[in-house]
């Protein structure tokens, strides 16, 4: 027995110098393996760890569902719209950056949203705007009903007082059969279609803009406008680009102080004159606003349906025959009280005509609608309506 473990222990690897050597060497060489393994394996996030890293940024923004859990799909989904609004903050403007916190297991664009205060930004005056980036969606904020509206969240006091979320296709604005002139306003370089009217009952042809004018500055619906002012259908500056025009308090546009709104013309606090043939009023030099004879021979001359011969094909209000190209664009209502609001686009237009009413407060326009046409209508010298200027003759 003695005989045989003598024999044994030599032969065996670990029993002798060589054999460490080889032991060693082994372990090294395991041991390098090993390392090497892990520097590789950090660079590498298994799907388990990078959902929980998600899932933990978009807790933390209030965005898990009821139950605290998400799948990984959706919080993979949630990651990404997190960095791509970080992206969009730091690349674009305010007016398109998104700061709204989507009610976490994906809002849809038309449902309420809340509005994420912590990407407010300053206004001149130091009131808090803001900033969103899908028109018409509608959220709240603070307990107000809020709706995104020119890129910025606006308070809703009615439904009526979402914005147009749709445009018009302007194609057809003016009858192209129908030979047009053109005015270039020399104060903004605007130009405008203008276009020939025959008057029977003098004999004669006036020229007048066959589109609403469109001179000044966007204040808000409900604003005091000054010179060079004008309000544009809810807020909205498209509509004053794009063949609608601006809408005019009355004294604004027969070129008076806003004060000529609450007391009558020529009196002590509004010691003004009007001159009812020919106001210039907003009009460029050489034009005046369209007045009660002109409007009359309007009437006369389209015996029938009047809306129906000089109002423009778009949005369906006329056939447009003698190229007036008449827009239904609104007006902002003055109802003295919280519920002013732009009102009744794509039903008619209203246009101030230089006649102060029997009362103070009030001046006479001419409403066009698709199957009415009225003239010497009093209503509040605060309404927002349009202009047509005629070429003086």
């Amino acid at each position: 027995m003695g005989i045989r473990m003598k024999k044994l222990l030599p032969s065996h690897p670990w029993s002798n110098g060589r054999g460490s050597i080889l032991l060693f060497l082994t372990l090294a060489l395991a041991f390098l393996f090993v390392a090497c393994g892990d520097d590789d394996s950090s660079s590498f996030v298994e799907p388990e760890k990078e959902s929980s890293s998600s899932e933990i940024l978009s807790s933390s923004d209030g965005t898990s569902d009821g139950n605290g859990d998400k799948s990984s799909s959706s919080v993979s989904s949630s990651s990404t719209n997190s960095s791509s609004s970080a992206k969009s903050s730091s690349s674009t403007d305010a007016k398109s950056s998104s700061s709204v916190t989507s009610s976490s297991s994906g809002t849809s664009a038309g449902s309420s949203s809340s509005v994420n205060s912590s990407n407010a930004s300053s206004s001149s005056s130091g009131e808090s705007k803001f900033p969103c980036s899908e028109e018409g969606k509608k959220g709240r904020a603070d307990g107000v009903n809020v709706i995104c509206h020119d890129g910025y969240w606006v308070p809703v006091s009615s439904s009526s007082a979402a914005p147009t979320s749709s445009y018009f296709d302007m194609t057809n604005q003016f009858n192209e059969k129908v030979s047009y002139g053109e005015f270039t306003d020399p104060r903004d370089g605007q130009k405008y279609r203008t276009v020939d009217i025959y008057d029977k009952v003098y004999d004669r042809t006036y020229t007048i803009f066959a589109e609403n004018l469109n001179y000044g500055k966007m204040v808000m619906g409900g604003s005091v406008q000054g010179d060079s002012t004008k309000y544009c259908y809810d807020d909205d500056p498209w509509y004053c680009e794009n063949g609608w025009g601006g809408l005019y308090t009355w004294s604004n546009a027969m070129g008076f102080p806003a004060v000529c709104d609450s007391v009558s013309v020529e009196s002590t606090e509004c010691p003004d004159t009007l001159k009812s043939a020919r106001q210039q009023g907003i009009c460029p030099e050489g034009w005046h606003i369209m007045n009660d004879n002109e409007w009359a021979n309007i009437a006369e001359i389209t015996s029938r349906s009047v809306a129906h011969y000089m109002g423009s094909k778009v949005a369906g209000f006329g056939s447009n025959d003698y190229g007036l190209s008449i827009l239904p664009a609104g007006y902002w209502i003055d109802y003295g009280n919280e519920h002013n609001q732009f009102y009744e686009i794509k039903v008619q237009s209203n246009f101030w005509m230089p006649q102060q009413a029997d009362t103070d407060l009030k001046a006479y326009m001419t409403s066009v609608s698709q199957k009415n046409f009225s003239r010497n209508f009093p209503v509040s010298k605060k309404y927002g309506n349009s202009i047509r200027c005629v070429k003086n003759y």
